[in-house]
């Protein structure tokens, strides 16, 4: 029975779909979490998370939970993030709204299953993610968003900008702190100034084993340890 069990597990883990969401909020029911590499700044590669509905269509994750998600309004309104796909063994085709098609390799260094939250992941500790660019007159601008998890309900968030061009440089700081709430794919943030927040959430690792955290996608992006 337990060697049953555990084929279970391994084999659901494999889906990308095992105890996420099932549906948007418009009743769409969802095949599976997946995230993909795409070239990123400052390093080489970052990864984004996307959703697969089982009618063939997908979806680029943003700030938005997916359960708040109106597909059809977001399909005129955010058209860019949807396309569609198909699944032959572990080959995934993906094709965009322009029509562009792009074949992704399950665990094969390009696309991996994501996982939803449960209660007997911890994820203590700090996350980080950084981002920027080069501007054509030489001005390089950096972003840093820390967020560090204290226990089970509390958080802290620090960001940092940073504008640095020639001889000269400017840095932004700002920290806040608050309580916060994980189910399934969604994260609550409930800041102590009173604001409260709902964004998407998934695990992203390149394996099978939801417990391993070190990268995790807030509000669509990615943050790692």
């Amino acid at each position: 029975m337990r060697l049953l069990i555990l084929h279970f597990f391994i084999l659901s883990m494999s889906t990308g779909a095992c105890f996420s969401q099932n549906k948007s909020s418009d009743g769409k029911s969802i095949e599976g979490w997946y995230f993909k590499a795409i070239s990123g700044y400052p390093a080489s590669i970052t990864f984004r998370p996307v959703v697969l509905f089982k009618d063939g269509l997908y979806f680029k994750v943003k700030e938005k939970p997916i359960d708040d998600l109106d597909t059809q309004k977001s399909r005129i309104e955010d058209s860019p993030r949807w396309g569609k796909w198909e699944r032959n063994q572990d080959l995934f085709t993906l094709t965009d709204a322009k029509g562009r098609v792009k074949v992704y390799n399950l665990r094969k260094g390009n696309w991996f299953p994501a996982f939803p939250f449960n209660t007997s992941i911890s994820l203590k500790g700090k996350y980080k993610k950084v981002s920027g660019g080069v501007y054509n007159n030489g001005v390089l601008a950096l972003f840093q968003s820390q967020i560090t998890f204290l226990d089970d309900s509390h958080f802290t968030n620090s960001e940092n900008t940073g504008i640095m061009a020639y001889s000269s440089q400017a840095w932004k700081s700002n920290k806040s702190s608050g309580t916060y709430k994980i189910y399934d794919n969604v994260i609550e943030l409930s800041y102590n100034q009173g604001e409260k927040v709902r964004l998407s959430f998934a695990i992203g690792t390149e394996g099978y084993d939801p417990m391993d955290t070190d990268m995790i996608f807030i509000g669509g992006k990615a943050f790692v340890r």
